[in-house]
């Protein structure tokens, strides 16, 4: 359109277009004319970018400005170019161009619909950082230059990583939540470092200082220079976040990953091995991420930071002694932040794998382990003086050891279950239990082999009491011959028993070097579970089966562990118990046991020493059962093996363990295998052979046959033995009762562990405080019957005038119809055997007290005087106090006639052998039971006192035996 025209100039307005370099024609009328010069519109120009920090992955791009065409067809060939900063093989920057492409097959120029048109295209991935658009619109280009201002901001096109991903523009530092703070200040190694660094050839000048953090200087919004880790030195791609972090969206800065929950952050040197995926877009990177679950979880908070009581890299440790200090980068030792409030020290130890609070007074703690270690070991001495089966005792301290194991299973217990667990370990003698830690620095390590030398210290100690023993039997009691070494037998029993009882302690913490899992954790955005594949020892999270590991260290000694005591400890009970001579040995010894018998050397010729040195490996049993303590081993090993090797998994470990007691508790219904009192009959029934053929062995050994009262004493006590059955008939006082009761105990306390396993059950809901609440009455009434089988088994054999009024009245309900039974049947078993002490009912607990509520004084009166074993005792004392008499006048003559008088005084001294005429009358020791050649020279017994006289034992008369015995043995003191 013609504006203007004269003889010299012409004025047009141009139509909308664009291009550049378009030919000049002018033409007038039928003529025209090209003209040397050329025409342009001018250039396209951006006024927006939307958006100007896009997705650095790839994101649509919408660019507004000017010039672009009136039309698709005038614009032509529409290109929109990024360009980023890169470096070549020599370090040196160029800038790489890459094209912004339709989207979806739409073409780039676009147009509003008031008919402005614009730009849109499809953004490739690019790095993070600032980057310049060049747009080219029919041949003409324009390029926008990202800018940034002096506080920081880019002004222009700066792509960024979004949520989930994680990547840095160059020389970026590690900023904090604050945008002028500095997250990671830089290692004293790193800051020497930091003017080594050559800008123009993007390298250190120092060799040294290559694989070191870059560092530069930095005023922080508190105008404060401080010296801030670089996290790059180029721009970088996008790089997902690690598993187990997150990297949140910023708008003042980019996030790198922090760790979530449960999670910890490492920063490992860059290699491929270490970086994998991410090393070739982070190998400009000095350090690459790898993030890993905590062990356990609760450990770490978040951002690499420990909850309370936690300290050390992947809050790996506790702060107890060993760790309240470290050092800084001086090497200096200085108070450790994590483990300090203030002036006050923060103390935790390591216990079941987590972190718990040091015990305010652990002295406290180990004084009552002592006194009640010294108080177990008074009740058992006096109940092995006394001839009461310690297997109620064995049962129940394998019951509490099961109870405690479970403390070890990640399964989420009531605090107030596992407090009661932590007490009952003391049982397992877990040495953890007063926290060591807490007042010596001792590493896990020292513990350990602590712990497994104990038992031979204990060992040393018995070895150095018998050598005591020996010096005082050799030269204060003037002892000879063997009876310097009479104590030898009973120390190896009590060493025996040592291990038996360690047993378990013992392998848990030889398979705990082996007890090596993969820690996996979910990761709760994505699902993702994360873990680097590798074994961690689940006690100390050290890496397992790596070079230079102290799991690696302590293997050699965890195999000699396993060799001595769990395996080697088992197959020696098998080669004491197993062989056939031995087995003999121990049914025959148990036999006896059944009678009451075998005390004695000469009530057990064949086994007396046997039952001293391994008596405790099979005392418990039954004849035909005398192998159960392999049964009782496999069992506490299985246990241990699987609370151990399964703790990664605490729903299959608790299934694991409900199989192993339910199988034991199976055999356990089918063999019955505990020996108590009121099973002794029963057992001397399906053995008749052997008691009769050991009763005529009696006879011969003394020369023919015997009275009526000796043959009583040889046969045992099957009078005592119907009492017995008949009294403690109650189901729930027999041993095999009581252990299938608490295995069923164990069973349910482990089905209820299952149950806190389960999702529906959610911490301090109704439902979960009722099932604690029942846990913990089964736990505790468990407990209680385990005590009341005590109290009328052993504490009153000790204490016979204590009461328990409560269980007193249960066990009367129990025997009182026994009683009316009991009192016919010993009217018709006067050719029963009965030991001289049959009548002493006040010494077995069971019989303790039971008479007075049934029987008044003139019935006892009357029916003692009338009872045929009264008669019988009776004549056998008078008989007893005739050979008495003779033997001491024969006595008299005898040493009058040759002399001996002085031989025989030495030989009471211990300084010389028995005279012949002394030795004669050992043939006649057995005379009612009675030692002749001991109570030779012992003033004549007191008459038997009369019915009615004293009245001190169940029948309200003293007993004519235990006065008999009284008055033989008095001088033994």
């Amino acid at each position: 359109e013609v504006a203007f025209i004269s003889h010299n100039e012409i004025r047009v307005r141009i139509r909308p277009g664009v291009g550049r370099d378009l030919p000049l024609v002018v033409k007038v009328g039928e003529k025209s004319t090209l003209t040397p010069y050329s025409f342009s519109y001018d250039p396209p120009y951006i006024e927006e970018l939307s958006p100007d920090s896009p997705n650095a992955e790839g994101d649509q791009l919408t660019i507004y400005g000017g010039n672009f065409g009136p039309t698709a067809i005038l614009a032509g060939e529409v290109k929109i170019l990024i360009g980023q900063r890169r470096y070549d093989s020599n370090l040196k920057m160029y800038t790489e161009w890459v094209n912004c492409t339709s989207y979806m097959g739409l073409p780039i120029w676009q147009q509003k619909g008031t008919g402005t048109p614009y730009l849109y295209c499809d953004l490739p991935r690019v790095l993070v950082g600032p980057k310049d658009v060049m747009v080219s619109v029919a041949g003409q280009n324009t390029t926008s230059k990202a800018t940034e201002g002096a506080d920081g901001r880019i002004d222009g096109l700066f792509p960024r990583c979004q949520a989930t991903y994680y990547g840095q523009k160059e020389d970026a530092i590690f900023r904090g939540p604050v945008r002028d703070m500095c997250q990671d200040e830089c290692t004293l190694a790193s800051a020497k470092c930091k003017d080594s660094w050559n800008a123009e050839n993007r390298t250190h000048d120092r060799e040294e200082c290559e694989e070191l953090k870059h560092c530069t200087k930095f005023v922080d919004m508190n105008e404060d220079l401080v010296n801030c880790t670089v996290l790059t030195r180029e721009d970088e791609y996008c790089r997902p976040c690690p598993g187990g972090s997150t990297c949140e969206v910023q708008t003042q800065f980019e996030a790198e990953p922090i760790s979530m929950e449960g999670y910890w952050r490492f920063d490992m040197p860059v290699s491929p091995e270490n970086c994998g995926d991410d090393y070739n877009e982070r190998k400009h990177r000095t350090h690459c991420y790898d993030v890993l679950p905590c062990n356990p979880a609760i450990a770490c908070e978040g951002d690499n930071t420990c909850a309370h009581g936690y300290t050390g890299e992947k809050c790996d440790f506790c702060c107890d002694m060993m760790h309240r200090y470290i050092k800084d980068d001086y090497g200096r030792k200085i108070p450790n932040p994590e483990c300090w409030a203030g002036n006050k020290q923060i103390k935790y130890f390591r216990q079941y794998g987590e972190c718990a609070p040091c015990p305010s007074n652990p002295w406290m703690i180990v004084a009552i382990l002592l006194g009640g270690a010294c108080f177990g070991g008074s009740i058992a001495y006096i109940m092995k003086k006394k001839h009461v089966s310690l297997g109620i005792f064995s049962i129940g301290v394998d019951y509490l050891q099961i109870l405690a194991l479970l403390s070890a299973t990640k399964t989420p217990w009531p605090q107030v279950i596992l407090d009661l667990y932590t007490w009952l370990s003391a049982f397992n003698f877990n040495i953890n239990i007063t926290a060591p830690e807490c007042a010596f620095e001792l590493a896990y390590e020292d513990k350990w082999r602590m712990i497994m030398i104990m038992p031979a210290l204990m060992l040393a100690c018995v070895l150095v009491a018998n050598y005591v023993l020996i010096v005082i039997n050799k030269f204060v009691l003037n002892k000879h011959g063997k009876d310097i070494y009479s104590h030898g037998y009973r120390l190896w029993g009590v060493a025996i028993r040592i291990i038996w009882y360690t047993y378990l302690s013992l392998s848990m913490n030889a398979l705990e070097v082996f007890n090596c899992s993969v820690v996996e954790l979910e990761d709760p955005l994505t699902g993702e579970i994360v873990t680097d594949g590798k074994q961690y020892m689940q006690e100390t999270n050290w890496v397992c089966y790596e070079e230079g590991s102290l799991q690696v260290f302590l293997i050699p000694y965890a195999f000699v562990a396993l060799a001595l005591y769990t395996v080697g400890y088992p197959i020696f009970v098998a080669s004491v118990l197993l062989p056939p001579e031995s087995a003999r040995k121990c049914r025959e010894d148990q036999i006896l046991r059944a009678q009451d018998l075998g005390y004695t050397r000469k009530t057990n010729p064949h086994c007396y020493e046997h039952r001293l040195k391994y008596g405790k490996l099979y005392y418990y049993y039954k004849p035909k059962c005398w192998y159960w303590s392999l049964v009782v081993l496999f069992r506490k090993f299985s246990i241990a093996t699987i609370s151990l090797m399964f703790r990664a998994n605490a729903t299959f470990q608790m299934c694991m363990i409900v199989l192993a007691i339910f199988i034991s508790s199976v055999f356990q219904v089918k063999w019955q295998p505990f020996m108590s009192m009121s099973e002794h009959e029963e057992v001397l029934n399906d053995h008749k052979e052997a008691v009769e053929a050991f009763r005529e062995e009696q006879e011969r050994a003394r020369g023919g046959s015997v009275s009526q009262g000796q043959k009583k004493l040889q046969l045992g006590g099957d009078a005592k033995l119907e009492r017995a059955k008949t009294v403690v008939a109650a189901y729930f006082w027999n041993y095999n009762s009581v252990e299938i009761v608490l295995l069923s105990c164990s069973i349910l306390v482990n089905l209820f562990g299952i149950m806190f396993e389960s999702k529906f059950l959610k911490t301090n809901s109704v439902s979960y405080e009722t099932l604690a609440n029942i846990t913990f009455v089964v736990i505790v009434t468990s407990l209680v019957y385990v005590i009341c089988v005590i109290w009328s088994e052993i504490v009153v054999a000790i204490f016979p005038g204590l009461d328990c009024s409560h269980i007193q009245r249960l066990m009367d309900g129990f025997k009182h119809n026994a009683d009316v039974d009991l009192t016919r049947n010993r009217a018709a078993s006067s050719d029963v055997g009965m030991e001289l002490n049959d009548l002493e009912f006040s010494s077995n607990p069971i019989f303790s007290g039971q008479s007075e509520n049934i029987l008044s004084k003139e019935d006892e009166d009357r029916l003692v005087k009338s009872h045929p074993d009264y008669i019988n005792l009776t004549n056998t004392i008078s008989d007893l106090q005739s050979q008495l008499r003779m033997a001491k006048k024969e006595k008299m003559s005898m040493g009058k006639r040759q002399g001996v008088k002085l031989a025989v005084t030495k030989f009471k001294r211990g300084f010389g052998k028995p005279g012949p005429k002394k030795a004669a009358l050992d043939d006649h020791d057995s005379v009612g039971g009675f030692d002749m050649a001991k109570i030779m020279d012992e003033p004549e017994p007191e008459p038997v006192p009369e019915p009615g006289e004293k009245r001190s034992s169940a029948f309200g008369f003293e007993n004519p035996m235990r006065a008999a015995k009284g008055g033989a043995e008095g001088k033994k003191g």
